[in-house]
């Protein structure tokens, strides 16, 4: 159940992730310190948080505070969020607009930072916990925290620092569990390559029935053995390039699993305008989003499609032995099953027919961008444009087979699915309005036996 708005969840995406970004390389901004977002939904219940909130307003209004602020962003949704008519699923789609105020000389750098944020996210869908935690007057409140998804990332799907991957129970130990947990990855087509430093995220199931807690597992070296092991770590002030979650008390155990995907509009820059003797631009940016709980398959989860060469069918078959896999991003990727049936009638059966299945055939359909960064992107167009074709690995055949595999992944969930298939129908080539050239490609899954 939802104890927050969803417009929250954005903000805590995008304020995490530049903090981030901003721990790997300090010339992008990011941190409390440096960018503020509000979105000004805050639940005011104290007169300690109306008092804060109001200070808050002046610091934009003014542009003045006590931490030096670069930039003081707002965020809001233009309309309100729906959300769809499922008693069984939490789904809310919304639209949300950023405007990010800073001085004019920080503003190409300001740019900077939001176009690696937005390269960051966009085409992802982030994993979000809503975790129980409790303020400073023991009153119960929702906090919000990112946790990175297992495989998203350029080129080959492997483990990068700050995913979360899994449950360990109270009573286990962690070095061993976690690298059980990464070890069965290897079969699921994720590749892990630990450095001394890599940190994860993972669940802790409490003993006595109390809910799990998020936790952090860090990959150091024991000084006592100089083995390297998994160690839980806490925020003691030792570990910079870690962002910790929100600290869970005891008594308030547990969290809720959420997603959100993004998408993004380009940027508006304002003309400069002085403020308190010094020039200020604005620097606009939204997009759409959706949220649902993490039950909910989204287009997103889909993180990576490999399609790689496997054997040409003819009188004697060529089988590639190490051809090349390719991962590739879809931009559409719907799927058909059709069924070939075969009708029988009893007359017993009051003229209601029963009918036998006797095969099916599995269509996938995907469309690409045409990027000349991928061999096989290349070898399509020029089979589908050219009619250019051939029987090594770097030709296309019309009785190619392919291994094509799908990676899902969400919240240290991974499955892995490979099929053979083969082009059975057309490839189409599209010109979008925007100029960019895509690829269709229509598979059909095949069997075994030939």
């Amino acid at each position: 159940m939802l104890k927050t708005l969803p417009l929250t969840f954005l903000q805590q995406v995008l304020e995490q992730t530049l903090l981030e970004e901003h721990i790997k390389n300090n010339h992008f901004f990011g941190g409390q310190n440096q960018i503020a977002l509000h979105s000004f939904y805050e639940q005011l219940k104290t007169d300690k948080e109306v008092e804060r909130f109001k200070e808050t307003v002046n610091e934009i209004i003014d542009q003045q505070n006590r931490t030096g602020l670069i930039g003081n962003g707002v965020l809001s949704s233009p309309e309100n969020p729906t959300i769809t008519n499922l008693y069984t699923s939490t789904i809310i789609p919304f639209t949300w607009v950023c405007s990010i105020r800073t001085t004019l000389g920080n503003r190409d750098q300001m740019i900077e930072t939001l176009q690696n944020l937005i390269e960051k996210l966009k085409g992802r869908k982030c994993d979000v916990a809503q975790l129980e935690c409790e303020d400073d007057s023991g009153r119960k409140i929702a906090k919000l925290f990112k946790v990175g998804t297992l495989g998203q990332i350029d080129g080959t799907p492997r483990t990068k620092s700050g995913d979360y991957i899994g449950g360990v129970s109270y009573n286990q130990d962690l070095t061993t569990r976690i690298n059980s947990l990464l070890s069965s990855l290897s079969s699921k087509g994720i590749t892990t390559a630990l450095s001394y430093g890599d940190y994860f995220y993972f669940t802790k199931t409490a003993a006595y029935g109390l809910r799990p807690i998020l936790c952090v597992a860090r990959y150091q070296q024991n000084p006592d053995t100089h083995n390297n092991e998994f160690v839980q770590v806490e925020d003691d002030g030792t570990y910079d390039n870690i962002v910790f979650p929100p600290e869970q008390e005891p008594s308030d155990l547990g969290y809720d699993r959420f997603k959100l995907s993004m998408s993004f509009d380009s940027f508006r820059i304002d003309e400069p305008r002085t403020l308190n003797a010094e020039e200020y631009c604005e620097i606009s940016f939204g997009g759409s989003a959706t949220l649902c709980n993490d039950n909910v398959y989204l287009g997103n989860d889909l993180i990576k499609v490999g399609v790689q060469k496997n054997k040409i069918l003819a009188d004697i078959n060529i089988t590639f032995q190490s051809a090349t896999t390719y991962y590739l991003e879809p931009l559409e990727m719907p799927n058909g099953l059709n069924a070939n049936t075969q009708i029988n009638q009893l007359i017993s059966n009051n003229f209601k027919q029963n009918t036998h299945t006797d095969g099916t055939a599995g269509v996938l359909q995907y469309s690409f961008i045409l990027d000349k960064s991928f061999d096989i992107l290349t070898q399509w167009f020029n089979y589908s444009r050219f009619g250019a074709y051939g029987i090594t690995e770097n030709d296309i055949c019309p009785n190619l087979i392919y291994n094509v595999s799908e990676i899902w992944s969400s919240w240290g969930n991974v499955e892995k699915h490979t099929m053979l298939c083969k082009i059975t129908e057309s490839i189409d080539i599209e010109n979008t309005e925007s100029d960019v050239l895509t690829i269709g490609v229509t598979f059909q899954i095949q069997g075994e036996n030939n």
